[in-house]
């Protein structure tokens, strides 16, 4: 059965509130934009099979499908607050020859980064589409967790097995620089906005915070009750769903998002709510 991914997207309309949901998983390979409601404002179809990862970072939008295709798109806005946001195809990023499992993009960086089944890591720039690093997944697992960090230039991933507990930080160079580990199995790992830590949540709840400059424990927070499924942060809060369908808030101290102070998680995070 094929794996639904998606990315919201603030559409403007409605007074500058509306959104719309950018959603592959697809059996036809289809991109389709979707309302807040569900319904299909737009389909675009330019892979041959299913999508099976979605990155998006300002008006750009990177997908990747089992046909082992890598598509870069542009977000055009709406012309009024009638129409929809219309994605537009800009190139073919290539190089892999198995399914793709993960991407990643970065309009600051100007990169975008995929992973596919065979354990191999592409790194292209998004103006021409040129290929510019191949990493390797030091086991040749099928890629997962993949991100990319501006502030310090790292190249974070893992697989999508849930029971591996490892995840890797290279630079963009190809140098491994640090493995990172969360006993029990990683279900999720996001990088904060400024891009100085990688959050990571675990098969049994547990909730890590690593600096991605030097690859050091920033903090351990209090384990969820089930696994962690999602992560995002929001102003200070880490917001953490499970797999058990709850949502729990955990307070961040904004010196360790933005500086380097570290402090006693039992002094400023709070417990979950």
């Amino acid at each position: 059965s094929a794996r639904t991914c998606f990315s919201l997207f603030l559409a403007g309309g409605d007074g500058g509130r509306g959104a719309v949901v950018l959603s592959g998983g697809h059996w036809d390979g289809t991109l389709c934009v979707s309302s807040e409601a569900g319904k299909t404002l737009h389909a675009s179809l330019e892979h041959s099979r299913t999508i099976t990862c979605i990155a998006r970072s300002r008006s750009l939008l990177l997908t990747g499908a089992e046909d082992t295709t890598v598509l870069l798109w542009r977000l055009s806005a709406p012309p009024s607050p009638k129409h929809c946001v219309t994605p537009l195809p800009l190139r073919y990023l290539r190089g892999h020859v198995r399914a793709i499992s993960a991407v990643a993009l970065s309009a600051d960086l100007d990169l975008a980064a995929s992973g596919a089944g065979d354990g191999r890591v592409l790194l292209h720039t998004c103006h021409n589409g040129a290929l510019v690093r191949s990493v390797s997944h030091p086991d040749g697992a099928p890629v997962g967790h993949l991100h990319l960090a501006a502030l310090p230039h790292r190249l974070i991933f893992g697989t999508v097995a849930t029971s591996e507990s490892r995840i890797y930080v290279y630079s963009f160079s190809g140098i491994r620089l640090h493995t990172l580990s969360l006993p029990g199995g990683i279900r999720c790992a996001l990088v904060s906005p400024e891009s100085m830590l990688l959050i990571v949540g675990g098969v049994s709840g547990e909730l890590a915070l690593w600096r991605l400059d030097d690859g050091s424990v920033a903090c351990r927070l209090a384990a969820a009750p089930a696994a962690i499924s999602t992560a995002c942060i929001s102003a200070h809060e880490l917001i953490v769903g499970t797999q058990e369908g709850e949502v729990l808030a955990y307070a961040l101290d904004p010196a360790l998002l933005w500086g380097r102070g570290v402090r006693d998680s039992t002094a400023w995070a709070s417990k979950p709510t």
